[in-house]
């Protein structure tokens, strides 16, 4: 399982120094720079021996996704131009959490809400088709958003979609804050899940102890569906290289 962690480009050779396998930065970002910006990220990177493979944070909250105000003109063009640069960063998957964007309107059906956000990851996913890249749809426990939030949902939803450049994304704390049990990973498949994120549930820091979570359920129900994946640390730290180097320490204990 190769390793990753979320962080901004300009820090991929600080990363692979670690020992990480991949950075994961957000899309927005990379968005928002400017021509010269993004030459100076483009040529950081080419100079590393490590890329950016996946990419998180694929819209920005104003792009509503779901209800009346969805532009699917406005979207297709945007994720062009997303798709256009990351690429170049050597994206191959792009993680759709986006919860403020996606979050069903008031005076909305939970049931309109899930058609509407079957349409436009179907707009994703043929967009994406054109550049190569899996999109991995992200649960999110309901503090962030207020649809897809669990796994279980989350298969169902892929089913739905029924594209094949949709897939899931199994993130160990947005698991924990939903009370989903680590078993209910079974219900996907190697096929399926195409993406992982960790964080410990307390405070969504780095994992640091084998003891202070239940990471080894998660880790044996990845390997129970075979999963050869990526796994992402998503999480809050003061000292990303302390901490970065103490994770994956931990996860080779636990046998990643």
């Amino acid at each position: 399982m190769r390793v990753g962690i979320c962080t901004s480009v300009d820090q991929i050779q600080v990363m692979e120094e670690v020992g990480f396998d991949y950075i994961e930065p957000a899309v927005v970002s990379i968005v928002q720079m400017t021509e010269s910006d993004f030459k100076e990220v483009l040529c950081k990177v080419r100079d590393a021996n490590i890329s950016c493979e996946v990419f998180n944070i694929l819209f920005p909250g104003h792009i509503r996704l779901v209800g009346p105000e969805v532009d699917i003109d406005h979207i297709k063009e945007y994720l062009k131009e997303a798709f256009e640069k990351i690429v170049q960063l050597g994206a191959r998957i792009v993680v759709f959490g986006s919860g403020g964007a996606r979050r069903i309107p008031d005076g909305m059906t939970f049931e309109d809400g899930w058609n509407d956000l079957i349409r436009t990851a179907r707009v994703v996913g043929e967009v994406a088709s054109q550049y190569n890249i899996t999109i991995a749809m992200e649960p999110l426990n309901k503090k962030e958003t207020n649809i897809l939030n669990s796994i279980s949902e989350g298969v169902r939803f892929v089913k739905d979609v029924d594209h094949p450049n949709v897939r899931l994304l199994a993130d160990f704390y947005h698991m924990r804050m939903e009370g989903e049990s680590m078993d209910v990973i079974q219900q996907t498949t190697s096929h399926i899940l195409v993406h992982t994120h960790i964080a410990r549930s307390q405070d969504r820091g780095y994992p640091i102890k084998a003891d202070e979570d239940i990471y080894s359920q998660f880790f044996s129900n990845l390997k129970e569906i075979d999963y050869k994946g990526r796994i992402s640390i998503e999480g809050n730290t003061k000292d990303i290289i302390k901490e970065g180097h103490i994770a994956l320490e931990l996860f080779r204990e636990l046998g990643l």
